[in-house]
């Protein structure tokens, strides 16, 4: 976690999210014990924010159990507009799509994760279960690594301090040391390949988009592994990522708003 001024904290707010945030996918619907648990606070006080977000609307309750509703999708559909995301991003990833096939994908680091902000599904048969808002580990993804690897030291540090580099596959680098070294060879080259690492069968290319010397974004495309040669991969979908994130860092311009909210200066909410 960052330092915070603790006279402008409000604990109460913080808390609530952490309530909201526990919900997963391996965990839709969860009682009392289990959201105190998993939000790290004591039964009574997980009890309080629980019917607090009943009232407000964001859950609901059925038996013993809690459950998101749809409002909860208001809160990311307001980043979304506000940031003019379908404007600036969508162009540009349908370019990619309509041009390979592939499956694209704009991403920001989110503490140890990589979200989604904006993502065109491929057509093909085999798709990856990828919405706005979906987060995956940066270290096993292609724009995660891709933006570490651009990214300021102390950001880097706290990245490592802060992760936990468990096997996904067994192709998964684990170790910071040889993570580190993937980190190097994607600056070098410009960008990063991730080879069945998150599942066994997906294979990404990630690309920076940068602004100002620093990675704010990721650009990526994904297939099946095996659907081509990785070299076949890299040599046909490489300018084409480099194109649409030039024309992504001319949009940072137009939208400064998404430029500040991508800023990797600011507290990184570890």
């Amino acid at each position: 976690m960052s330092t915070v001024d603790k006279e402008q904290f409000v604990t109460s707010l913080a808390r609530g999210l952490t309530v909201l945030k526990a919900f997963r996918p391996e965990a839709p619907e969860m009682t009392l014990s289990q959201v105190a648990a998993a939000s790290n606070l004591s039964p009574a006080v997980a009890r309080r924010f629980l019917l607090t977000l009943v009232q407000l609307g964001y859950l609901t309750q059925v038996d013993k159990k809690f459950v998101l509703t749809p409002r909860v999708m208001e809160l990311a559909a307001t980043y979304l507009d506000s940031m003019n995301l379908a404007e600036i991003a969508q162009p540009h990833l349908q370019q990619i799509r309509d041009s390979t096939g592939d499956s694209a994908s704009l991403t920001a680091l989110d503490g140890v994760d990589i979200i989604h902000l904006c993502h065109v599904q491929t057509e093909r048969l085999l798709r990856f279960a990828v919405t706005p808002g979906s987060r995956v580990p940066a270290y096993v993804s292609g724009t995660g690594r891709a933006i570490l690897a651009f990214a300021p030291e102390s950001r880097l540090e706290e990245f490592f301090a802060a992760a936990e580099l468990t096997p996904r596959t067994p192709r998964t680098v684990t170790s910071e040391h040889e993570l580190r070294a993937c980190l190097r060879t994607a600056r070098e080259d410009g960008y990063a390949l991730v080879v069945d690492e998150l599942d066994i069968g997906i294979t990404v290319i990630g690309y920076p988009v940068m602004k100002d010397g620093a990675a704010v974004a990721g650009i990526s495309c994904a297939i099946a592994s095996g659907y081509m040669t990785t070299a076949d991969f890299v040599a046909s979908r490489l300018p084409l990522l480099e194109a649409a994130a030039a024309r992504l860092q001319k949009e940072l311009d137009r939208f400064p708003a998404l430029m500040h909210s991508l800023d990797m200066s600011r507290p990184s909410g570890y």
